[in-house]
């Protein structure tokens, strides 16, 4: 007879999800896709929306779900996603699939759901945080990256740079899998698996990209409620780690990062 309450409870869960599920087309309703903004360009961009054709990428463009993107030898691109609060750029010789750009209302939340496919190259990106349950995730060969509200890079082969914010990386090499947190100043190498000090001369590589993101994302205008957010742990592009702790036991070898596995 004690294990009849556990059964009921268990009963009300069933009903209550089998509810919510009947009920999640109406609620769906206000489902759409999200869109995003090509800013501007330097050199050689195309896009393609069968894999197979590719047409230049102009500045100003709007394109949606599906879309391919490459950039040649030293071209760039920067995009914006508005209903996403997401400020990109794609760095040179990459190829990113936007495999998954959502945005659903329900009742007065905004929730969405975006997820790229980072086929090769690296990119670079300053996000606005999220409230849950949204979602932001960058996929590359052998892992995936999940943003929150963050200035990162995400590399093809798994490497990931966080330069403000948190970021959240699983990872996959040679049968071996791992998941990490990787915090401001700090840098994930997928072939070691370890997360070590960001060193000052990769900062200083990528300012102009750290600071292209960051302006743009600071004037993307969106519909949704910017949540209460706490201080971030910023990195300089120039002077490197400074602000508050951020509790992290990490391996601070951070020469062996650079020395053992290409980035950037």
């Amino acid at each position: 007879m004690k294990k009849t309450p556990n059964v009921l409870r268990r009963s009300t869960v069933l009903v209550v999800g089998m509810l919510a599920v009947a009920c999640f087309p109406a609620v769906s309703s206000d489902f759409q896709s999200g869109e995003f903004n090509v800013k501007s360009v330097q050199g050689k961009v195309m896009y393609s929306l069968d894999h197979s054709t590719w047409t230049e990428v102009k500045p100003g463009m709007t394109l949606g779900k599906g879309v391919e993107l490459k950039t040649g030898p030293n071209s760039t691109a920067n995009l914006e996603f508005d209903y996403s609060g997401t400020a990109l750029r794609l760095r040179p010789n990459s190829l990113l699939e936007l495999a998954r750009l959502d945005e659903m209302v329900i009742e007065e939340n905004t929730i969405i759901g975006t997820h790229l496919n980072l086929k090769s190259g690296s990119m670079v990106g300053s996000q606005r945080k999220l409230a849950k349950p949204s979602t932001f995730t960058i996929t590359t060969p052998n892992g995936s990256a999940t943003i929150k509200g963050t200035e990162y890079l995400v590399a093809s082969d798994g490497t990931v740079a966080c330069f403000r914010g948190e970021v959240d990386v699983d990872s996959s090499y040679q049968g071996n899998s791992v998941s990490a947190k990787v915090p401001a100043g700090f840098s994930f190498n997928p072939v070691n698996f370890k997360v070590v000090a960001t060193t000052s001369d990769n900062l200083s590589s990528l300012s102009q990209d750290i600071q292209a993101v960051r302006d743009d994302e600071a004037k993307i205008k969106t519909d949704w409620h910017k949540p209460n957010e706490e201080p971030y742990c910023e990195v300089s592009p120039v002077k490197g780690h400074h602000g508050h702790g951020h509790g992290h036991d990490h391996d601070r070898d951070g020469d062996d990062h650079g020395k053992d596995h290409g980035w950037w």
